[in-house]
């Protein structure tokens, strides 16, 4: 009697199972499809086909198990009502992540989240106009109604008895398999969110976080520097902060379009240094200055915040410091280029603005600001730096018309003529910087001057054919941390300082990574602190070649250089 019952249990439940399988068809498999494509995607573009099969199996029979908790405990009405509301969460994040692994082949994270909340009106639609065409919004609108309409049919669809054991049948077929998967498997994955909606809220629960946290930590940083050494002479240190510059589309590093005129005939001069193996440690401007300008490295155990930052340093060392930007001058979100801008003895923006301001002007609308930073300067020593829009995209917005020399008929890459026209714009905005940048050096040739050019970090502009112009944080290929790092000196530097010369020169071609900047310069300068190592100083004897380079949880060197 007692395996009579156990029976008849079990088959109430199947029937139970088998009548939600049948009545909620269409929600089902619209469901299980708006939260799985793009994680299949991502998993199947790595390779992961087994993990894209058991994320898939989980997907199946949660909504089966939710589908028939919602049957078995509300009213039809509300069961409508609970179904739609399902679909409608899940259908938010849908388009926008769909539109990221398609642009940049990454699931929805805190980076791209950061990008958004970072960004102004003019930066956002000008991201538009790059990445969405006309065929972009017809390719998605076409994708919503077929959509749509799927689950029209399948919601009013009276499905025949003989096609109901079919479906049946295969209902039971796929629980099994999806049970033995999820039975066989580790259970590791589930450490990322599986829905795109959570992946959302989560990503945009941190991002939210770090911006908070910017805001409390701004008047927070402790600025009181003890110095160990200090021995700083040089007159003017000139650091300038560029903006999405990929080395690798630059003549000076052996690109076929000569993009940069100057810099190519200050190198013939021996007036600079260019050094050819350096990455960034972030892909994103926020997190890249985050460790930039302070302490903190990949290898650090605490907050970024909670290290001394070069800035502050300088301030201690007796230096004038400027921070002269063609940057935002202020973030709802917070913005650690304005924290730094606060705490240097003076700092000026090209326009007061917000993100919420629809504003934007070229770089050399900061020369005058430096002209007048050069009338107002120490005697003794100023620590100058230079924030610029560099390459930052819209590309053919970095640029006058005057510096629209390349075309898409000088791209040699195998993509379409649109794309071809982008990368002619990315490499005209490198142009237009390489005069930039060149001009700002003019000013310091007849001063005992070093200048230090240094972008944020790369930007993948279609490289090898590829797919992908930008950069991002959760899936960087090689050109979007590739960045140049240039030298030069003044004549009276060079003089004055031959041995500090002979190390810049002597160390071009180590591997480096900007997260130690700061003890490089720290060591031209002849400041020490108790944070700086000789070790991460790439100028230094005792500079580490052996360090491995990671971005996130890759090994660049073996695992990224390559892509």
């Amino acid at each position: 009697m007692e395996n009579n019952g156990e029976k008849k249990a079990a088959l109430r439940l199947w029937e139970a199972i088998e009548q939600t399988f049948v009545e909620h068809t269409g929600f089902l498999l619209l469901f299980i499809f708006l939260n799985y494509f793009t994680m299949a995607w991502s998993l199947l573009l790595i390779r992961e086909e087994w993990l894209a099969l058991e994320y898939g199996c989980v997907l199946f029979l949660a909504g089966l198990l939710l589908t028939a908790l919602l049957r078995r405990f509300l009213r039809p009405r509300w069961l409508t009502w609970a179904k739609r509301l399902l679909l409608f969460v899940s259908f938010l994040p849908f388009p926008a992540e769909v539109f990221v692994m398609y642009t940049y082949k990454a699931l929805i994270g805190a980076g791209i989240v950061n990008s958004v909340l970072e960004t102004n009106r003019k930066e956002a639609v000008e991201f538009l106009q790059m990445y969405v065409t006309w065929r972009e919004v017809a390719a998605v609108a076409v994708g919503c109604a077929v959509l749509f309409l799927l689950w029209r049919a399948f919601r009013k669809a009276q499905i025949p008895e003989h096609r109901k054991r079919v479906l049946c049948r295969g209902m039971a077929a796929a629980g099994a398999v999806s049970l033995v998967i999820m039975v066989s498997t580790c259970a590791s994955f589930f450490a990322t969110p599986l829905l795109p909606a959570l992946r959302v809220v989560s990503a945009t629960s941190l991002a939210v976080e770090n911006a908070i946290a910017y805001h409390r930590l701004a008047d927070a940083i402790d600025t009181k520097i003890e110095l160990t050494e200090n021995n700083s002479e040089i007159k003017n240190i000139v650091f300038i902060l560029g903006e999405s510059t990929n080395r690798n589309h630059m003549h000076l590093y052996g690109y076929y379009l000569p993009n940069t005129p100057h810099l190519d005939e200050m190198q013939a001069k021996g007036e600079i240094v260019a050094y050819s193996d350096v990455i960034s440690p972030h892909s994103t401007t926020v997190e890249v200055l985050s460790e930039l300008f302070t302490f903190c490295d990949y290898e650090s155990d605490k907050p970024w915040y909670e290290y001394h930052n070069l800035i502050d340093v300088m301030n201690a060392a007796g230096y004038r410091t400027h921070w002269l930007s063609n940057q935002e001058s202020s973030g709802m979100w917070g913005n650690v280029a304005q924290l730094y801008a606060n705490h240097s003895t003076m700092h000026k923006f090209t326009r007061l603005r917000d993100s919420l301001e629809d504003s934007g002007i070229l770089d050399e609308e900061l020369l005058p600001l430096l002209d007048e930073a050069l009338l107002d300067a120490s005697p003794n020593r100023n620590f100058y730096i230079l924030h610029l829009m560099g390459g930052h995209g819209l590309y053919y917005n970095r640029y006058p018309y005057a510096f629209h020399k390349f075309k898409a008929d000088d791209i040699r890459l195998q993509i379409g003529e649109r794309y071809r026209e982008i990368v002619a714009q990315y490499d005209n905005a490198l142009y237009y910087n390489d005069y930039i940048v060149s001009e700002i050096i003019d000013r310091f040739r007849d001063k005992e001057a070093l200048v230090i050019y240094v972008p944020d970090h790369g930007e993948a502009v279609y490289d090898e054919g590829g797919s992908i112009a930008g950069h991002l944080e959760e899936n960087p290929d090689r050109h979007m941390i590739e960045i140049p790092v240039i030298f030069w000196a003044s004549k009276q530097f060079r003089d004055k300082y031959p041995e500090k010369w002979e190390a810049i020169e002597e160390a071009a071609d180590r591997p480096y990574r900007t997260d130690d900047m700061i003890h490089t310069v720290m060591e031209l300068a002849d400041i020490k602190t108790v944070e700086w190592e000789p070790k991460k100083s790439v100028i230094n004897e005792e500079f580490d070649a052996s360090r491995p380079r990671f971005f996130g949880e890759e090994n660049y060197d073996t695992q990224i250089r390559g892509k």
